[in-house]
């Protein structure tokens, strides 16, 4: 089983519409606040397509801007908390979240259980998206109780469809020899075509495409 998740919705209407069409259920990470995230929330939930919460967290470096709703970690964890609870209000119900950025955020032990605290309590998942090697985000769902998860390959870094079609090759090896993998992909035309190509290849061989939902322990 290989779960395809789609970071980064909500900022661009037409870019994220490349995805819905796909014959998969691709899970579409929105962010929260940002311009066309309830839209495409409404639009993904019309076409069968799951949603989750794409939680803006600080980076280490000043350079990145996660965008509104982040969770930094000059936060106290009361002010963690109401964004994270402001962060999935902006949203139709989701069944969970994973990080956007999150490099110092996530490698925070105090910020991270700040944040699942408050997924715990609502009975959400968390899926990892382990954008550093540092990060607690999935050890720590795990001691809270959460259902957990984390990212397997990033699809997308180097936009060539050649390593994009790569990427999804190393997902697909994982998952064929594992059993799961989660594959992390953004909104961008090149990572639509070759989606569009491969995963009916993909399925003729075995893989079977899943909502990022099940794959969460």
């Amino acid at each position: 089983m290989v779960a395809i998740i789609i970071d980064d919705c909500g900022n661009n209407l037409a870019k994220d519409e490349q995805f819905l069409g796909l014959p998969a259920p691709l899970t579409f990470a929105i962010l929260p606040l940002a311009q066309h995230s309830r839209e495409i929330a409404q639009e993904a939930a019309s076409v069968g397509k799951p949603i989750m919460l794409h939680l803006p967290m600080q980076p280490e470096s000043a350079d990145f801007n996660p965008g509104p709703g982040v969770i930094t970690a000059e936060m106290t964890d009361q002010q963690i908390a109401a964004q994270v609870e402001q962060d999935l209000a902006s949203l139709p119900p989701v069944p969970g979240a994973n990080n956007h950025m999150g490099s110092r955020g996530t490698a925070d032990p105090r910020v991270m259980r700040a944040v699942l605290a408050v997924l715990k309590e609502r009975h959400l998942f968390f899926i990892d998206s382990e954008t550093t090697n540092a990060s607690l985000g999935a050890q720590l769902a795990r001691t809270m109780g959460l259902q957990t998860a984390a990212r397997d390959v990033f699809l997308d870094n180097d936009l060539d469809e050649a390593a994009i079609e790569a990427q999804m090759r190393d997902a697909a090896k994982i998952a064929l020899e594992r059993g799961h993998a989660i594959a992390i992909g953004h909104p961008f035309s090149q990572t639509a075509i070759v989606l569009a190509k491969m995963i009916p290849e993909m399925q003729s061989e075995g893989v079977e495409f899943v909502a990022a939902e099940v794959l969460v322990r």
